[in-house]
């Protein structure tokens, strides 16, 4: 009899394992839909400025800073068992796929010393896992 339900847990484990991973991965999809929307309105509203050069650093970083935000939204709300998993992963899937671009395209830092960079790269997952816990977060009733 115990024989069977080791095998009946073995099976739900590995579906929560296979669970878990699709849903990181919708919810990293999710969040690169919504990158791609973002720096789309994004380069649209810079190339109707008058001198694009000084405005694209600051809204870049504000991309990436939202991005990660709303990532860790989007991770917490399809994986609501575990957003303090979840949305840093995501996070670091997104900080990942960042410096995988940065070297094939303009270098991330923008001229900054390493230790800013350094602490604006670490914002990415840290965001990130903020947005999850907003995420999940359950609103008061009203009393």
């Amino acid at each position: 009899m115990s024989h069977t339900r080791a095998k009946k847990s073995s099976k739900s484990t590995a579906r929560q394992e296979v669970g878990f991973a699709q849903k990181a991965l919708r919810s990293f999809l999710w969040t690169l839909l919504f990158a791609a929307g973002l720096l789309l309105i994004a380069s649209l509203a810079v190339y109707f400025l008058p001198d694009p050069d000084p405005a694209i650093q600051p809204i870049a970083l504000i991309i990436a800073f939202l991005v990660a935000f709303v990532g860790g939204i989007i991770s917490g709300r399809i994986h609501r068992a575990a957003p303090a998993l979840c949305g840093p992963l995501n996070g670091c899937l997104l900080l990942a796929l960042m410096l995988l671009l940065s070297l094939f395209f303009r270098n991330l830092s923008f001229g900054y010393s390493v230790g800013v960079a350094l602490l604006l790269h670490a914002l990415v997952p840290l965001l990130s896992l903020m947005g999850a816990l907003l995420g999940v977060r359950k609103k008061e009733g009203k009393r």
